[in-house]
């Protein structure tokens, strides 16, 4: 049985995979979340801000889902480690077109969560790289 916090970090991705990045986004506390996603240098300082990162992946992806995910609870944090899988049917706001090509992108995020249940500090780390390069905007390395 999971624990109250891997419920709450399994249920925003469960929402995030619905495409209702409003729930997905309320896993964190409000004003006081702070969310970083560490390959791009994008810093979320608010549920709000949270939200529009999340969206931006479904501008980006309009079919985006989370897959294998596993959680590892050690109290007041969670890691998740995961697959990101869809099609790049939008674009990539660094002005990369859509490819209208699949990926599968390895995920792993580590959240903190307050004594509310809430989160309250969220981090990402992805493989972009090999997500650019599966989408052919990058070439192969080798």
């Amino acid at each position: 049985m999971d624990s109250k916090n891997v419920a709450t970090l399994r249920a925003a991705h469960d929402a995030f995979s619905a495409h209702d990045c409003a729930r997905s986004a309320a896993i964190g506390t409000g004003s006081n979340v702070k969310f970083v996603d560490h390959g791009r240098g994008i810093t979320a300082s608010s549920r709000e801000e949270f939200q529009g990162w999340l969206e931006g992946h479904l501008a980006t992806s309009s079919d985006i889902k989370i897959v294998d995910a596993h959680y590892i609870d050690a109290g007041d944090w969670v890691t998740a480690r995961f697959r990101a899988v869809g099609v790049q049917d939008g674009p990539i706001p660094a002005g990369f077109p859509a490819s209208h090509k699949p990926y599968s992108l390895d995920v792993c995020e580590v959240w903190h969560f307050g004594p509310d249940g809430k989160a309250d500090e969220g981090h990402n780390y992805s493989d972009g790289l090999g997500y650019m390069m599966q989408l052919g905007h990058f070439p192969a390395l080798g």
